[in-house]
């Protein structure tokens, strides 16, 4: 894979921000239907805790890309 120029870095490190931020939701809604008891009992306990969990597994692996395309940004040579 050759360099890729300062502009291309940052086009790439504002597209994983802004796919970052259309995502960083995207369970919330399901989150809140299990917190007003959409689901009741053992199995619906179980699966609001596997939401959350996925929930915050998804941000984080969102956080660990915007984190890592600023870092490649910071190492590509500005002109």
């Amino acid at each position: 894979m050759g360099d890729i120029s300062y502009e291309e870095a940052l086009a790439a490190t504002n597209n994983v921000q802004r796919l970052s931020d259309n995502y960083w939701h995207a369970l919330d809604a399901s989150c809140r239907a299990m917190d007003d008891s959409a689901w009741v009992g053992p199995e619906g306990r179980a699966f609001r805790d596997e939401v959350q969990r996925e929930r915050r597994e998804l941000q984080s692996q969102l956080a660990q890309a915007v984190h890592l395309a600023r870092e490649k940004l910071k190492s590509v040579k500005h002109d």
